[in-house]
C-alpha cells in the first residue's frame, strides 16, 4: 500500500481548473520533488494533500486514511506553504515554541539544534521582523521539522536561501529520509533538488507531464 494515495483528484475555481485528474502513488520514506513554474498547481496540490480545500472528485489517502476537508491530518505533518506566518513581534524561540506547544511537542534541545544547524541559534531571541527574508525561510523550515514530523509538505523552500544554506537544507533532507520521513518539496527551480530526490513530478497547468 503506498503511503500517499492521490485517487485522480480534481479542482476548478471560478470555472478555471487547478488541478486536473492527478493520480499519484507515492512511498513513504522518499522524496519528491513536485517541479513546475509559478501557477502550475504546486502550491493547490499541497493544499488538496492536506485537506485545505474541497476537491470537486477523486480522494486523497495518508497511510491508508482518507483526507476530509478541515479535519485534522491521519499523520503529524510539517509545512512551509506560502509566505510563514510568523508573530513579528515575537522572538523567533517565542514563535517556535508557540507553534510547538500547540501540538504539545515542544523540544527545546531539538529546537536549538536546528537552530544551530541552520545558523539561528544566535539569533533565537531577536524579533522575527528584524530577520531577513532568508532568516525568516530558515525560521520556516525549522518549524516543519522541529516536533519529528512524519510527513513534510514544503512549498519552495530554499526561497532566498544562499547557495551554503540551500546545500544544508539538502543535506538535512537527506538526514530525514534516513529516519523514514516522507517529504514533498515543491519548487520552480529544480536545481534545487539535485541528488536528494528518488522521483521528479512535473506539473504544468494542474496537470502531471512528466513522472
Amino acid at each position: 500500500m503506498s503511503y500517499i494515495e492521490l485517487n485522480h483528484i480534481s479542482k476548478t475555481i471560478k470555472s478555471k481548473p487547478i488541478l486536473s485528474d492527478i493520480h499519484l502513488n507515492l512511498e513513504k520514506g522518499h522524496i519528491y520533488g513536485i517541479i513546475g513554474s509559478n501557477g502550475s498547481g504546486k502550491s493547490m496540490l499541497f493544499r488538496a494533500i492536506c485537506g485545505f480545500m474541497k476537491l470537486d472528485q477523486g480522494e486523497v489517502k495518508i497511510n491508508g486514511q482518507q483526507v476530509k476537508f478541515g479535519e485534522e491530518l491521519p499523520v503529524s505533518t510539517g509545512l512551509i506553504l506560502e509566505t510563514p506566518g510568523f508573530i513579528l513581534h515575537q522572538t523567533a524561540l517565542e514563535n517556535l515554541r508557540y507553534l510547538a506547544e500547540m501540538d504539545n511537542a515542544y523540544n527545546e534541545e531539538l529546537i536549538f539544534q536546528e537552530l544551530k544547524y541552520f545558523g539561528l541559534y544566535e539569533h533565537r531571541n531577536d524579533k522575527v521582523k528584524n530577520y531577513s527574508l532568508g532568516m525568516k525561510q530558515k525560521l520556516a523550515i525549522i518549524q516543519a521539522i522541529m516536533e519529528e514530523q512524519e510527513l513534510l509538505l514544503l512549498d519552495e523552500p530554499t526561497n532566498a536561501l544562499d547557495k551554503e544554506s540551500i546545500e544544508r537544507f539538502q543535506s538535512k533532507m537527506l538526514q530525514l529520509k534516513e529516519k523514514g520521513k516522507t517529504i514533498l518539496i515543491a519548487t520552480h527551480d529544480d536545481r534545487t533538488l539535485q541528488g536528494i530526490t528518488n522521483e521528479l513530478i512535473e506539473l504544468n497547468q494542474g496537470r502531471i507531464v512528466t513522472k
